[in-house]
């Protein structure tokens, strides 16, 4: 006699609770899966609206303080402190690396064209230039 190889056919009522039991552990895997994939999608899109936002006046706050915080510091205007120190350091590191990214033509943070995201840095760096010289005039 052949036996159906399939475990709904099956004659013992325990394994079509194994069955059961089994595709339900699938579903909810899959759903818990589902759900993780869901989390890590809207902390991703988060992250690229807060950098969108953020960057080019991270950007331009940096080149304004790699120029003027030098100048201040060599025209005795300001002692420098470990509080200026910490903070030209890390806008140097900022503006290099925006720079850096803009000479090797990466792909903008920003939906834009990469002409446009250079344009844009270089008229960051002129408006800190002019912000740096009306701070020293006055």
């Amino acid at each position: 006699m052949l036996r159906p190889s399939n475990s709904l056919l099956g004659s013992s009522r325990g394994a079509r609770r194994a069955h059961v039991r089994a595709e339900r552990r699938k579903f909810m895997g899959r759903a818990v899966g589902q759900g993780f994939g869901l989390v890590g999608d809207l902390w991703g899109t988060a992250l690229d609206l807060v950098l969108l936002v953020s960057l080019p006046v991270v950007y331009l706050g940096a080149s304004y303080l790699v120029l003027d915080l030098p100048l201040r510091f060599l025209l005795r205007r300001e002692a420098p402190t470990l509080l200026t120190g910490t903070g030209l350091v890390l806008a140097l590191i900022v503006s290099l690396v925006g720079l850096a990214r803009a000479l090797q033509d990466a792909e903008p943070v920003a939906p834009v064209r990469p002409r446009f995201a250079r344009m844009m840095l270089g008229l960051g760096w002129f408006t800190a230039v002019l912000l740096t010289i009306s701070d020293l005039v006055s």
